[in-house]
């Protein structure tokens, strides 16, 4: 798992996302690994600090706040400029049209002194999307140059059969017949797939998941692509193309892009 050494995200700053549609930037963080200092959590803006002030317990808190400070720093190395100077918004969702669609970089603010905002970067920043995901100790975070969603779960420590109630009806058949323990770690397959493909989307699990498949094989009308070294499988749902992504040891992940594509990745800095 990739994790800072000294001050998060300053060891090595992310190499720029290839300009090909097809790949995407997954940087891993350890939130055992990163302490934060007051001057790293000044980063946040007003929005996030009081988001992590609502927190009742400080494991969660610190998860919280590693992942956005660790957010800021890996587009922040893209894009060449301060973390704190981020600014962040929301699309409207593309199936009911409301304000809690998928995150966006709105843009850079200027420096008090600075007369003009950061030339080259416009208020809804179109070349850079970004998706962010974290669960246990582990945070995920993917930058690419098209829409794009990630997603991580810790593997099940009880019984989520009852998951399968929100399953597309193919998946649920699939999970049905197979035994405990498999059957725990085909729901979580399910739900990071599904999620990810959903936050590439940018309607979320709001609206339910259960519209479209993503445990069986690729439908054998559609042209199958070669597999990915690392990337071992690929399928479409919901106008996405998804693969499963090398996680932690207890962890499941899965990223998703748009269109019918070949996905590569690549680990972000330190890995």
């Amino acid at each position: 798992m990739t994790t800072a050494s000294g001050r998060p995200g300053t060891a090595g700053a992310p190499r720029a996302a290839d300009p090909a549609d097809r790949t995407a930037e997954v940087s891993w963080f350890d939130t055992r690994e990163i302490t934060l200092s007051r001057s790293d959590l000044a980063e946040m803006d007003a929005r996030e600090k009081a988001r992590a002030a609502a927190f009742v317990f400080p494991a969660d808190r610190h998860r919280y706040q590693v992942a956005h400070v660790m957010l800021r720093r890996v587009l922040a190395g893209h894009l060449g400029t301060d973390p704190s100077r981020l600014n962040f918004g929301r699309q409207r969702c593309p199936t009911c049209g409301g304000v809690s669609g998928k995150p966006v970089l709105a843009g850079v603010s200027a420096w008090e002194d600075d007369p003009e905002p950061l030339r080259g970067v416009d208020a809804s920043w179109p070349g850079l999307s970004f998706s962010l995901a974290h669960s246990g100790e582990a945070v995920a975070i993917a930058v690419a140059r098209v829409p794009v969603g990630i997603d991580v779960e810790r593997d099940a420590t009880g019984c989520v059969c009852s998951l399968a109630s929100a399953m597309h009806p193919d998946d649920a058949a699939i999970v049905e017949v197979l035994p405990e323990p498999e059957r725990h770690l085909a729901v979580i397959r399910w739900w990071v797939r599904a999620e990810a493909v959903l936050k590439c989307a940018g309607t979320g699990i709001a609206h339910g998941m259960d519209a479209f498949p993503v445990l069986g094989a690729p439908v054998r009308s559609r042209p199958r692509l070669p597999l990915e070294p690392e990337v071992p499988g690929w399928a479409a749902a919901a106008g996405c193309s998804f693969a499963a992504l090398s996680a932690p040891k207890g962890y499941q992940a899965a990223l998703a892009l748009p269109g019918l594509r070949m996905i590569r990745y690549r680990w972000g800095p330190d890995r």
